[in-house]
């Protein structure tokens, strides 16, 4: 019983250390939705009308023509967000600004989960069977992105501060090239994983449109 408990109790450590630089986008992103339904809840009827227009999201019907534009609108923001994810983990001082990402994501999905709730049970159901299947993945897509950015960033302020101390920088040089070459092919394994949630709320679109108001 000790022996399992131990072993269990290694298996934690192991976890959170190996993913210690996930739980700061994590408890940023919950941050962030709790405070988009603080401000959905605290802003004015004739604010909340006007946001319902940028929030809403309709059910799909139609032809191809139809589905493909609903497929760009739906990566749109996540592809948006990997270019300036990609862009920030190559600026040695943009590891603060990856940091907040994750929190103005929250806050993107709380505004839109506050304005489905303030319909009621269909907004609630509409919330748990396409909004959030697809937000979550979406999010989890990005903090990924969000982690390997943050690491390349500080691997680049590490790297510009060494420079400074070593004598022959070329072999730091090279680490730092195949380092980036990694950094882009997971990227783009990233806006592959992106299109994919696309297809995913377009399809929960396309299926579960009554559920839509």
């Amino acid at each position: 019983m000790r022996r399992t408990s131990v072993r269990r109790r290694r298996q934690w450590t192991e976890f959170f250390t190996a993913n210690r630089r996930l739980f700061p986008f994590v408890g940023l992103y919950l941050a962030g939705v709790i405070a988009g339904v603080a401000v959905y809840v605290t802003a004015g009827s004739h604010i909340t009308d006007d946001w319902g227009a940028l929030l809403r999201v309709s059910g799909l019907s139609g032809g191809l023509k139809n589905g493909l534009g609903a497929l760009g609108s739906a990566c749109f923001s996540s592809l948006l967000w990997l270019a300036a994810l990609f862009l920030l983990g190559m600026w040695p001082c943009g590891a603060p600004f990856v940091l907040l990402s994750s929190l103005m994501q929250g806050v993107g999905l709380g505004l839109t989960e506050a304005y489905y709730y303030s319909m009621g049970w269909r907004g609630v159901a509409a919330v748990a069977a396409v909004i959030l299947p697809s937000s979550l993945l979406s999010a989890a897509v990005l903090t990924m992105a969000a982690v390997e950015s943050l690491r390349l960033s500080a691997g680049l302020s590490r790297q510009l501060l060494s420079l400074r101390q070593l004598p022959d920088p070329g072999p730091a040089q090279s680490s730092e090239q195949s380092a980036f070459r990694l950094y882009c092919l997971r990227y783009l394994i990233f806006a592959a994983a992106a299109l994919g949630v696309g297809l995913l709320e377009v399809l929960l679109r396309t299926l579960l449109a009554g559920l839509l108001p």
